[in-house]
């Protein structure tokens, strides 16, 4: 895998932390608020691994970094960032009109970005009406693109510049001129995590992230490291994101944004107790923290644990009322009450303060399932798809929806988009076995049955329903019915079920006669003891049972007893995979 590239000596810590501090500074200087808490906590985290006077060094380092502004325009900068940090994005434009330094260029294209971005949201009506009535767009957007094209092409844009750029060409849907750009700005300044961040966004599969390795980026830089673990988990390669995360970790212990990282990977696997361990030891560390507190709350969710959601929601309420995060803990709370109306109240709150926010997309289309407005569902899945066509559960949700409308044409194309996002997932190929056989299509349907029974997927259903296709409509198939059906008896004798259930007495009806026809006696007495076990006299009065128990045999009545039946590991996974 290419993404976890040979480890390359990085500089000393000392250098790292100067690099971190001035990333921080100069991204707060630009407004980029975000990739400057990246920064600085992960500068906060490395001044444990330094000596004192590293660290003074370090902050001298980065206090003396170039800066990209003139003392004529200073005063007109400071002001406007006055402007800019009160919201005030137009009057903090119309302040640098005139400037012409990396800077204040920057500060005023950033500020009509978000002003334009404030009406684009403002002129959107209807959070749910359809993609193609939704058409407002940035209209600051060809302004901006002019002027900065027009300063890369005389050479005179910056690293940040080349990221605002980016931000204009995605926005209107350029996506090889965004990813040229996000790639220019990490060869001006590879620390400079924003264009890291934006640069994985695009990526749909490791082969185009591996295709990007090869066009220049700086390979084996040690911030590198951290956009490969990050990239690896978005594509939810969770086994190799963690082995990432794992190493950095012992590079930069304390680090809560790895911790949080690390966490989400283990929900990704659905390991929800490791995962619910580190949210609980983060909380401990830094209370007042929301971030990923939403991937937290849905493993309370999934958990069941209404005290904690319900104090969890509470916290976050105290702490950050005004947070999307807060708005889908709540979400959470109530849809576990069965408050459904309520949740989906809640889920557009996140929406209002944030509109791609993933999320709170996804999970209002849980809502509007559980509501039965179909419609609503699926134009919330859809937007969340278009947000992140990454999303395995968006895809998913429409899946279900479209079953539910009794629509397995549109459901099996959307359970492929899951399923290929996560192809170790046993419940995407319980999907698309399911809507195989809704279609009639035996064999496809037991090749998914197979698939998802060799995930470890071994609930007696699937092995009941892959046992009854290969009976009933695959022509040959009855060695594989029984094989599958004796899975259904081991898994039912594992949990330690003995009552009559339909799947046990079809099962021993079917193997009873299957093993008769076959001349194995010993093997047809036993299920038939069995059956007439679970199946009462009515079943043992059947014909296949009395011409079974009639016939001469050399097994002792206590032989089904020991008989060890075929466990689901030996189930065969199928050669077509």
């Amino acid at each position: 895998n290419k993404m976890a590239h040979a480890a390359v000596e990085p500089p000393p810590m000392e250098t790292r932390l100067a690099c971190m501090l001035t990333s921080a500074k100069e991204c707060t200087d630009r407004g980029l608020y975000q990739t400057a808490k990246w920064a600085a906590e992960m500068a906060n985290t490395m001044t444990s691994a330094v000596t004192p006077d590293q660290l003074a060094s370090a902050i001298q380092s980065s206090a003396q970094a170039t800066p990209s502004i003139s003392a004529s325009e200073h005063s007109l900068y400071t002001v406007a960032r006055t402007y800019f940090d009160l919201r005030e994005y137009e009057r903090a434009a119309h302040t640098l009109r005139a400037c012409v330094d990396h800077l204040p260029v920057f500060l005023r294209n950033y500020a009509r970005y978000l002003a334009g971005e404030g009406k684009k949201e403002d002129g959107t009506s209807n959070l749910l009406a359809p993609l193609d009535e939704n058409s407002t767009v940035n209209e600051a957007l060809p302004q901006i693109r002019a002027e900065l094209a027009a300063r890369r092409e005389d050479g005179k844009l910056d690293c940040y510049g080349h990221y605002l750029l980016g931000l204009v060409y995605a926005a209107q849907g350029l996506k090889p001129e965004a990813t040229e750009c996000y790639v220019q700005a990490i060869k001006l300044d590879p620390t400079f995590w924003g264009a890291w961040f934006e640069l994985a966004a695009f990526f749909k599969s490791a082969t185009e992230a591996n295709e990007h390795d090869a066009t220049g980026l700086p390979e084996g830089h040690w911030v590198k490291l951290f956009y490969d673990a990050h990239v690896a988990l978005e594509l939810h390669h969770s086994d190799i994101a963690l082995d990432m995360y794992a190493h950095l970790d012992e590079q930069y212990p304390g680090s809560t944004y790895l911790q949080a990282q690390i966490a989400t990977a283990h929900y990704n696997r659905r390991e929800f107790e490791e995962s619910e361990e580190i949210f609980q030891r983060l909380r401990k560390v830094d209370p007042y923290r929301l971030d990923n507190v939403d991937t937290y709350s849905n493993i309370l969710y999934v958990k069941e644990a209404k005290t904690e959601l319900s104090f969890l929601a509470h916290e976050a309420m105290t702490h950050g009322q005004y947070r999307a995060e807060t708005c889908c803990v709540i979400g959470n709370y109530y849809s576990l009450k069965n408050r459904h109306e309520k949740a989906v109240i809640y889920f557009q709150r996140a929406l209002k303060l944030n509109r791609a926010y993933l999320s709170a997309w996804t999970l209002m289309g849980h809502e509007y399932v559980e509501l039965k407005n179909s419609p609503a569902a699926i134009e919330a899945y859809r937007r969340a798809v278009e947000i992140n066509p990454r999303d395995y559960r968006a895809w998913y949700g429409l899946g279900q929806t479209y079953e539910l409308l009794k629509m397995p044409l549109y459901s099996l194309h959307y359970y492929r988009q899951s399923q290929r996002l996560r192809p170790y997932d046993a419940r995407m190929w319980s999907a698309l076995a399911h809507t195989y056989r809704e279609l009639s299509r035996w064999l496809e349907a037991a090749k998914c049955y197979e698939r998802a029974i060799g995930l470890n997927d071994v609930d007696a259903a699937s092995a009941y329903e892959l046992a009854t296709i290969y009976r009933d409509r695959i022509e040959g198939g009855d060695s594989h019915a029984a094989k599958f059906f004796e899975s259904v008896l081991n898994i039912h004798e594992g949990e330690g079920s003995t009552e009559e259930t339909e799947q046990t007495v079809d099962a021993c009806t079917f193997l009873t006669e299957y093993y008769k026809d076959q001349n194995d006696m010993e093997r047809s007495e036993i299920y038939a003891m069995r059956l007439m076990n679970v199946g009462g006299k009515d079943k043992a009065s059947s014909s296949v049972m009395q011409s079974t128990l009639s016939t001469p045999s050399m097994v002792s009545p206590d032989m089904g007893r020991g008989l060890e039946l075929p466990s689901p590991g030996d189930v065969d996974t199928p050669s077509w995979f």
